[in-house]
């Protein structure tokens, strides 16, 4: 019976890592995902304002992101480089500014590569690299997925000018054809599964110091985003092999100890030492944990933690158990059937409060 729970709590377990680890990646809800031309124009009529009497009417720049490389420089750090380029009708305002503005980067590096006249506008390019500050949400550590976005600004941002997505440069919009992303690139521990383009109406609470600019306004703006999702077999086996080696250490602990003292002098056992093994089980689980949070740097517990953090409790259990053992060996839960109780409901309270644990994470 106990094998039968356990065998069903291991394929319950499984079915949710499974079902989680296969949903498609949801971009933010507060973004708008624009991937033909129409979807860019219902966006922007929507949320740029008409032109007062007087003020110049909106300006719209064709902008283009392709990434060649990004890496993680730390929990929250990515550093991101590519290319962008942005093309300007020859009708605009001759005082236009030129260029794009990353506000959620850092160390920002760009160089122009490429100006040219193509029929009635003008193609300029730029070879950027960047370090994106971003809040990843860890909370579901080793399922968990993340976004890398790009928020994009104009130079002239005080002014009704706006940033629209290039979509005619690309071959396919579809996100998981990856349009802007190297075929080559590299991103170590990652899978990369969405690229695309969306729109987000943010409203500030400072007008840069720019007199006439309504900060209290939603002011649409551009972002190009790429959904990754952790290669779960690495994390696994770095995280796991200290926690479930102990748990079985733990198991074949219960399972020797017991009244029978024929049994413990064959294995060589004394309950009473036990509790300085559960000690050194204690700290080893510690030190895996440290290590966890120390990549992480994140708040709060993440999911992989439960089994750390169930490890100290069934090793606490282990200790209660021997020493209940050595004190009140005539207790009934040991003279009837010895420690059986304990050898028999050890797996299945592990795996169902597993169980618990990720439908509550999860659902």
């Amino acid at each position: 019976m106990s094998a039968l729970i356990s065998l069903a709590c291991l394929v319950v377990l499984g079915g949710m890592w499974a079902d989680v680890y296969t949903a498609p990646p949801t971009p933010d809800p507060a973004d708008t995902v624009v991937t033909t031309p129409d979807e860019v124009a219902r966006y922007l009529e929507a949320y740029v304002p008409d032109p007062e009497p007087g003020e110049e009417p909106p300006v719209f720049i064709p902008t283009g992101v392709y990434i060649g490389s990004v890496e993680f420089k730390g929990p929250y750090d990515v550093l991101v480089s590519g290319y962008i380029w942005q093309r300007y009708a020859n009708d605009l305002p001759q005082d236009l500014d030129e260029g794009f503005v990353l506000p959620e980067a850092e160390n920002i590096r760009s160089q122009k590569v490429y100006q040219v006249q193509q029929g009635n506008e003008e193609l300029i390019g730029w070879s950027f690299q960047a370090t994106l500050r971003e809040q990843f949400d860890y909370h579901k550590y080793p399922l968990g997925r993340h976004q890398i976005w790009l928020q994009l600004w104009h130079p002239d941002f005080e002014r009704n000018v706006y940033l629209s997505p290039d979509l005619g440069a690309y071959t396919t919009l579809d996100p998981a054809a990856l349009p802007g992303v190297d075929p080559d690139l590299v991103l170590e521990n990652w899978d990369v599964q969405q690229s695309f383009f969306s729109y987000r109406a943010n409203r500030y609470n400072a007008n840069f110091g720019i007199q006439d600019y309504a900060a209290d306004q939603l002011q649409p703006e551009l972002y190009y985003s790429i959904s990754i999702k952790r290669h779960l077999l690495s994390a696994l086996i770095s995280r796991l092999i200290v926690p479930i080696v102990i748990l079985i250490q733990l198991f074949v602990l219960v399972v020797v100890i017991g009244t029978d003292r024929e049994r413990l002098e064959k294995f060589g056992v004394r309950p009473g030492a036990i509790i300085f093994t559960c000690a050194a089980f204690f700290f080893a689980v510690l030190v895996a944990q440290n290590s966890l949070r120390t990549e992480l740097q994140a708040y709060g517990f993440v999911y992989l933690e439960s089994l750390y953090i169930l490890t100290y409790f069934v090793i606490l259990a282990v200790a209660i158990n021997s020493v209940l053992l050595v004190a009140r060996p005539n207790l009934r839960l040991f003279r009837d059937h010895d420690n059986m109780w304990a050898e028999v409901s050890y797996w299945p309270l592990i795996l169902l409060t597993l169980v618990v644990i990720t439908f509550l994470t999860f659902y």
